[in-house]
């Protein structure tokens, strides 16, 4: 994956729990799609829950007033 990371890298990289939970080494696009945890840190909670053959994908994926984002996702 290269050094830029896009909310769809996000879903890709969704079978592989250790790069999420270790995201900063994913590069500086990773760091700043994070600035603090506390919207990060139910994500991974909800992940544990994720059996091997589950797919994660977008059901909410707008942004309004150029910054608003509900970006959402169901597992299965």
């Amino acid at each position: 994956m290269g050094p830029e990371l896009c909310a769809q890298d996000w879903v890709r990289l969704s079978a592989d729990h250790d790069a999420i939970i270790h995201y900063p080494k994913l590069g500086q696009a990773a760091r700043l799609s994070v600035p603090t945890n506390e919207h990060f840190l139910p994500l991974l909670y909800i992940l544990a829950l994720q059996d091997q053959d589950e797919a994660v994908e977008f059901f909410v994926d707008k942004v309004t007033f150029g910054s608003l984002s509900m970006r959402s996702f169901k597992i299965g």
